[in-house]
């Protein structure tokens, strides 16, 4: 069903990006989850690409891509093992797209297509995950810039980046309302990045903190101003719940494929375990969600795409595709035996990257919240057909 609502160029696509994760990411996988250091080769690789100017407008030097194909490029890159953000690309260069005048975006765009730039999205604070209306980053006009100062933490590509994405308070008193939007390069002084956390997992992609201590940013770095700052980025942030479910599918598909093969090669009780009705049963389980949160996925990024405002559906594509794939990845490395534990099988991995999405782009709860939220605004079922 969703190749065919693909179409064929989509299709060709998913493709280009299938063959060039699988020879120029997979190989490499393992022995950068062992190095714990983010690979500076695989931004080098998918920028010769182009697909780091996926969603940057063409005549700014990118592909002049959408959402779907934010999906199909997570869903693949996920498939093959790549628990790298797609920070960059559905948040960062998006929200300058979207929202940025022609001067910043004939500015940053067309080095961030090409990969010269990288950028890292900045809103979480130690006091102030869930609860962005807490952030304490402030920034005061003075004359002709603003003096920004604040403690961002878990920034994904924060050790890497040379354009920060920054949402601040420019009035103290209004909460949400009072956050504001800055473009902030990472040269501008005053900004240092923190030590490389120790995860879990995701093993490749850094995540730090981003001080800043008396940056002075020039009043043009202005992106979207107060009253409107907030809201703004919370539509922005559901392209970046769609990159998150699109690696979490993209995952359980890899883990579950490493399953299948397992399960038709182990042989136990002088036949393969994939003849035995309680493994194929488990197998057709994680076939289904898989598919069911695909589905989702792609529902909102259609809608997406056709300029709907998708924050109910994005919240319920990442709840279910981040528990799905934890799910499945657990059944794949059961499914494994003892074998699933070693990290020669890789799912193991699988297991240790996935867990860490269903924390990052609004937890599991803050999703119900917004679905709920959402539902009840509108006072129409979840599911009412005819609607979209």
């Amino acid at each position: 069903m969703i190749e065919t609502l693909l179409g064929d160029e989509r299709a060709m696509f998913r493709d280009t990006v299938r063959r060039f994760a699988e020879s120029q990411m997979m190989p490499f996988v393992k022995d950068w989850d062992k190095q714990r250091k983010y690979p500076a080769e695989y931004y080098k690789k998918i920028s010769d690409i182009g697909f780091m100017g996926l969603m940057v407008p063409e005549e700014y030097g990118g592909m002049g891509g959408h959402l779907v194909d934010v999906v199909i490029l997570g869903e693949e890159m996920g498939r093959a093992g790549v628990s790298i953000p797609l920070t960059h690309i559905s948040a960062c260069c998006r929200a300058i797209a979207q929202h940025g005048n022609e001067e910043q975006k004939k500015r940053y765009l067309p080095d961030m297509a090409s990969g010269k730039k990288i950028g890292s999205y900045c809103q979480t604070e130690p006091n102030a995950g869930s609860d962005s209306a807490s952030m304490t980053s402030f920034a005061e006009m003075k004359n002709g810039y603003y003096l920004l100062n604040g403690r961002k933490n878990f920034i994904s590509n924060a050790a890497i980046a040379s354009v920060f994405i920054v949402l601040a308070k420019t009035e103290k008193d209004k909460g949400s309302k009072g956050i504001s939007v800055f473009i902030v390069d990472r040269d501008t002084p005053g900004i240092s990045v923190g030590k490389d956390e120790e995860k879990m997992g995701r093993h490749c992609s850094s995540m730090n903190d981003v001080i800043f201590e008396d940056v002075k940013v020039p009043a043009e770095n202005l992106l979207v101003p107060a009253g409107r700052g907030f809201k703004e980025m919370m539509v922005e942030f559901n392209s970046e719940r769609c990159g998150n479910s699109s690696l979490c599918i993209g995952m359980a598909q890899g883990a579950y494929e490493r399953a299948v093969k397992f399960c038709q090669q182990r042989v136990q009780f002088r036949k393969p375990i994939a003849e035995f009705q309680g493994i194929q049963w488990t197998l057709a389980e994680m076939a289904i969600q898989i598919q069911a949160a695909r589905l989702l996925v792609y529902d909102a990024a259609f809608k997406a795409d056709r300029g709907k405002v998708v924050a109910k559906e994005a919240a319920m594509a990442k709840k279910f595709a981040n528990e799905m794939s934890t799910w499945v990845v657990d059944k794949a490395i059961q499914l494994h035996g003892g074998y699933g534990y070693m990290s020669e099988y890789e799912v193991e991995r699988y297991y240790r990257d996935v867990r860490g999405w269903s924390m990052g782009g609004g937890t599991t709860q803050i999703c119900l919240n917004r679905i709920a939220y959402e539902i009840l605004k509108t006072g129409q079922s979840a599911t009412q057909p005819g609607k979209d």
